[in-house]
């Protein structure tokens, strides 16, 4: 999420609005315009037009092509990285057809976009508990949501103090723990809601080891890396670029966790092979490390296990819990250890500070 400057013409400054990460406010596709405001030195009208611009433009795959970025990020991200079966695919892929849909409205009416992401997680919430006798709650519910989880926020966070901007790099972390909360307390209030209507459902619906073979994992990979980046903003020709960088990231982190207990070890070994990834395109290609980096580090750990925890905290179903914001610090702490090895690697005498991660 971006901040959108307060309009001049209202005569005052009101609270800062914001964007969600889905709604193309990132525009991927622009990394060389955004680095071009950076470097060049401009007068301080000019580069705020220049912003606007930026701002202002066309998204890249418009009102469809987001509602179906959201629906097929959920139906891939349920089976693959929580663990769902079909059927929980399918109810996460229209659940999150709503959440798209509803993404759009709160750019179009700004005063419900101060809400949107409490009020959407409440619906996934209730919806995931009506389909008890069918689906798994956590699977669908956490899923349903995928695009707006704080995944994002920690990579740019993780980034920024890789980078050395730690003021910058904090608010960022701070931000998105925080924000983790809210989309939990949604959660919980949308669980508790139905638990009121209905007493006697289950709490985690029908929970079981997924039916489905990892081997259809290799076309819907590449369908939620597409779709992630369509979220994001990116064109299709930087598709291909975070689809492998998604995929390098990925491979380590579902390998190494069947053998490394420690989440903080294997999202850092999987965080130094995603930004090897990066730093290499970037002396390759020449291309901002943003651009693949934003889609490798987002599948890793702090989104998904963020939000499941500040659940678990808010639903009171396990004290040990209670430590959640220090492992979320510890783990965005990994994978800033894992990218500053890899830029150190590849860079060994250092390079100058490009636009690796935004403005």
């Amino acid at each position: 999420m971006e901040p959108i400057p307060p309009d001049p013409a209202e005569g005052k400054h009101d609270a800062p609005l914001y964007h969600n990460v889905g709604n193309e406010t990132i525009k991927n596709d622009e990394t060389d315009e955004k680095n071009g405001v950076f470097w060049t030195p401009l007068e301080l009208e000019t580069c705020v037009d220049a912003l606007r611009c930026i701002n202002d433009d066309r998204p890249t795959c418009g009102f469809w092509g987001t509602l179906f970025a959201y629906t097929a990020s959920a139906f891939s991200g349920c089976i693959i990285l929580f663990g769902g079966s079909w059927i929980d695919g399918a109810v996460s892929g229209a659940l999150g057809f709503v959440v798209g849909l509803l993404c759009y409205i709160s750019a179009k009416y700004p005063v419900y976009g101060r809400v949107f992401e409490l009020s959407s997680s409440v619906m996934v919430a209730i919806a995931a508990r009506a389909l008890h006798n069918y689906t798994c709650f956590s699977s669908v519910v956490v899923s349903s949501i995928f695009m707006v989880l704080p995944g994002y926020s920690m990579a740019i966070a993780a980034m920024e103090l890789a980078a050395r901007s730690i003021n910058i790099g904090t608010i960022r972390l701070v931000y998105a723990v925080v924000y983790a909360f809210v989309l939990a307390y949604g959660m919980q209030v949308g669980h508790s809601m139905y638990s009121v209507m209905d007493p006697g459902a289950p709490e985690d619906g029908q929970c079981a080891p997924s039916p489905i073979s990892h081997w259809f994992f290799l076309p819907l990979f590449p369908l939620m890396t597409v779709s992630m980046g369509m979220a994001y903003g990116s064109s299709y020709r930087q598709y291909l670029t975070q689809t492998l960088c998604a995929t390098v990231t990925y491979l380590p982190f579902y390998f190494l966790g069947k053998i490394i207990p420690e989440g903080q070890i294997v999202g850092c070994l999987a965080a130094f092979a995603c930004g090897l990834y990066g730093n290499l395109a970037l002396k390759i290609t020449g291309e901002a490390p943003i651009v693949p980096v934003c889609v490798g580090i987002t599948l890793l750990v702090p989104g998904s296990i963020g939000v499941r925890g500040a659940f678990a905290i808010l639903h009171r179903e396990d004290i040990l819990h209670e430590s959640f914001p220090i492992q979320m610090l510890t783990i965005c702490l990994g994978l800033v250890a894992g990218l500053f090895s890899a830029a150190m690697i590849v860079y060994p005498s250092g390079k100058r500070r490009s636009l690796y991660i935004s403005l």
